[in-house]
């Protein structure tokens, strides 16, 4: 089979090169490649076609890929080697890692689900879409094959309604070329020709003498080179760079660096005092400090919850294009919808969520004060500046959050497609399934028509998924710092606290309560909460809810141990297995007070608790299980002391919430 050399580099700037040095470079001509040379590289190339969905063998794969797996092997082994529980490490890690692979494919099967449920296009695009063909030059005559068989070097031919899948090097233009790019962020109506050629640093959507795939033909032909085909296309470097993270996976990160950092610390520390005093222990003990509180797959948690908010939206007949756009939506602080003149409205009052609205209307600034003395709504001329007066409004601060720096979140809900320059500048473009295609392509979130009142629906569901987020992440951040004080404390005092109790109540019990949280049903009165509370998960007053959270429970363990032990040996052992108790318990009633549902009516979590506290009672009671977690047997006294000890979290929530 022949080489063909050149494919080696074809990141090449295409724009900068004149028609003979790209067909020079790709091999090729205005008469079209040959069909034995065209079946060639398609052999080599592989079709013209992007994966349905992440394959599941990569999923699979995925653990085996990262350093941190290695690196946890060889601490539980060494630490085996050397006597310690080195085998909880591997157990705790595979767990992470099955439920890492576990949320990875329940996000694929999601994504699939949202996909079918997206509002149907129009006929004549959904004939487009099902055609999946293309005009090519092939041995000198024109003629129709699957659009999957496009190769590099293949010349194509694109006439008024085309919307090609592959980037093209124009060749030929007829005087009437039109073409839409607002699928990718460009003009709507944009010239072609194929004797221009541009700076190499030229952004991609300002080269007229390039079609991109994902644009339109709206008028007049064109006869194009082909130069990216499948994932290679401007079209999916544009999808992989357009937020595939929201605002709140970049906060979780920073969250993150902030955990590993504080835990990193604690961990040198303990190990310090370990080999100061010369004992085992307390390394295995910091290992699995940083194996229970390591932040697991709480990334993979955040876009999960979101797919599942894209699924309730669908069930609605609402259609969010992206998971950030879930996270977008409950940071809205002012939505713009842009109306005619003589359009009669209706608005939800939404100034209990501090949403205000404000309006654009095609018509004069005159007309336009005399509609909004009308409605009540400030409104301005479309025609005045309307993409200053959005930014305007983006930079306003949030009266009650001022010194916080928190800015407007500002949608946009569009009809035309003359308003896509505005749906791109604002936070969230919005508009009904009755809109052209080209409107649908710029926008985040669809509403199945043109009715405002679906919008609440939109924001609440938003918000919800953020207080799910927010919620999980508070419970696990509180029991990981809680765990790395109580391990620093334990350590600096000599006592030797067992990694196995480490493992249990941060690896297994914090998610098993934690995770049932982004399950709970939508809660109306999320809808009239302050408006600065879905701003950002990384804000002071959250700070101090993990703070009073983490102190309560230090406190309450800390009492438990010294009213029974007061430095008598002999009580240690009862000392330290109330302590496990209260640090157990504390869990399930930090879950019971940060829920937000009736935890009755949430199953998984009932299941969740109720799991944890008879494994509290088998790992107190059951001597063999005793042996292993390093704990003696109760009477009903001491437990009901843990037990009630462990309520002092539950109240300070419960206080938080009062105030």
């Amino acid at each position: 089979m022949t080489k063909f050399n050149f494919l080696s580099d074809i990141q090449k700037p295409w724009h900068y090169m004149n028609v003979e040095q790209v067909l020079l470079a790709l091999e090729s001509s205005m008469e079209g490649l040959s069909y034995m040379n065209a079946r060639q590289r398609l052999r080599q190339l592989g079709a013209n076609k992007l994966p349905r969905s992440r394959p599941i063998s990569k999923i699979l794969l995925q653990p085996w890929l990262d350093p941190l797996t290695y690196l946890l092997i060889g601490s539980a082994i060494y630490l085996q080697w050397n006597g310690a529980e080195g085998w909880s490490l591997i157990l705790a890690g595979v767990l992470h890692s099955g439920i890492g692979i576990c949320l990875s494919i329940w996000s694929v099967k999601t994504r699939e689900k949202v996909s079918r449920d997206r509002p149907n296009r129009s006929q004549q695009n959904r004939q487009q879409e099902d055609a999946n063909s293309v005009m090519v030059i092939r041995d000198r005559e024109e003629m129709e094959i699957p659009s999957r068989d496009l190769v590099i070097g293949d010349v194509v031919i694109l006439a008024a309604g085309d919307r090609p899948n592959v980037d093209l090097r124009v060749l030929e233009t007829s005087e009437d070329l039109l073409v839409n790019q607002s699928n990718l962020g460009g003009e709507a109506i944009c010239h072609k020709q194929a004797d221009l050629t541009f700076e190499e640093k030229t952004p991609a959507l300002e080269c007229s003498n390039m079609i991109y795939a994902g644009t339109e033909i709206s008028a007049g032909k064109a006869k194009g080179l082909v130069i990216a085909t499948s994932r290679f296309t401007q079209e999916q470097a544009a999808l992989t760079k357009e937020k595939p993270f929201s605002v709140i996976h970049s906060e979780f990160r920073q969250l993150r660096q902030v955990w590993i950092g504080l835990l990193l610390l604690v961990t040198i520390s303990a190990i310090a005092f370990a080999w100061q005093r010369g004992i085992v222990i307390n390394a295995m003990t910091a290992a699995a400090l940083i194996v229970s509180t390591y932040p697991q797959n709480l990334l993979r948690l955040a876009t999960q919850v979101q797919l599942l908010g894209m699924r309730d939206l669908a069930k609605q007949r609402i259609w969010a294009r992206f998971p950030s756009v879930l996270d977008v939506i409950s940071r809205v602080t002012t939505v713009v919808p842009i109306v005619e003149s003589d359009v009669v409205l209706s608005f939800d009052n939404l100034s209990l969520a501090g949403i205000q609205w404000r309006g654009l209307i095609r018509a004069s600034e005159d007309d336009a004060q005399a509609f909004s003395r009308v409605i009540g709504i400030e409104t301005h001329s479309y025609f005045d500046a309307p993409q200053e007066r959005i930014r305007q409004w983006q930079s306003e601060k949030l009266d009650a959050q001022a010194h916080q720096n928190l800015k407007n979140a500002v949608a946009v809900i569009a009809n035309d497609v003359e308003d896509i320059p505005l749906l791109r500048a604002a936070d969230v473009g919005i508009c009904d399934r009755t809109c052209r295609k080209e409107l649908q392509d710029s926008s985040g979130l669809i509403l199945p028509k043109e009715d405002f009142h679906y919008l609440p629906i939109a924001i609440l569901e938003g918000r919800a998924t953020f207080d799910r987020l927010q919620r999980t992440s508070l419970l696990t951040a509180s029991s990981s710092f809680t765990l790395a004080v109580l391990t620093l404390m334990d350590t600096a005092a000599g006592f030797s606290m067992p990694p196995l109790q480490l493992l249990w109540i941060g690896a297994i019990a914090t998610p098993l309560v934690a995770f049932p949280l982004v399950l709970e049903p939508t809660h109306q009165s999320l809808l009239f909460q302050p408006v600065h509370r879905f701003q950002t998960i990384l804000r002071p007053s959250n700070y101090l809810r993990i703070l009073l959270a983490v102190i309560a429970t230090i406190t309450a363990i800390s009492v438990v141990f010294w009213m029974k032990y007061q430095g008598q040996a002999a009580m240690f052992s009862q000392a330290r297995a109330m302590a496990f108790v209260t640090l157990g318990f504390s869990q399930i009633f930090h879950a019971c007070a940060i829920a937000r549902q009736n935890v009755f009516s949430n199953l998984p979590l009932l299941l969740s608790m109720s799991f944890i506290a008879v494994c509290q009672v088998l790992f107190v009671q059951v001597p063999w299980l005793g042996e292993l977690m390093a704990t003696v047997p109760l009477n009903g006294v001491e437990w009901a002391i843990a037990i009630l000890s462990a309520t002092a979290v539950f109240w300070v929530q419960e206080l938080i919430k009062t105030h």
